[in-house]
């Protein structure tokens, strides 16, 4: 029987949905929206944990990321952790075998306050 993706483990493959000049615009997209708000990248062992301010605009913000990433990429696992007396927000992005590498090579323009 074969998995929700088509194949025979069940794993999405990843890929990118966006391919060409409309991924590359995304990537630009992306990086405006996210840049300047990173706090600090943290390495996972399947992927990356991102410190964002802790305020309502960024909530916002990656929400509407995470949104739009689950359409184009849907391999991603994102989960969005709120510190507590209003710290950071954590944003993990993590996924299969081949995941971590997609996001050190598409997240490198976001830039460390």
């Amino acid at each position: 029987m074969t998995g929700e993706a088509g194949n025979e483990e069940g794993v999405l493959p990843v890929a990118c949905n966006l391919p060409g000049p409309e991924g590359a615009e995304r990537r630009r997209e992306v990086a405006e929206a996210l840049s300047g708000g990173v706090l600090r990248v943290d390495e996972l062992e399947d992927g990356y944990a991102f410190g964002f301010p802790g305020d309502a605009e960024w909530a916002e913000r990656l929400v509407g990321f995470i949104s739009f990433e689950r359409v184009c990429c849907p391999f991603f696992a994102f989960e969005l952790a709120f510190e507590p007396g209003g710290g950071p927000i954590v944003l993990r992005v993590r996924g299969p075998e081949g995941a971590k590498q997609f996001v050190e090579a598409e997240l490198t323009a976001l830039r460390v306050r």
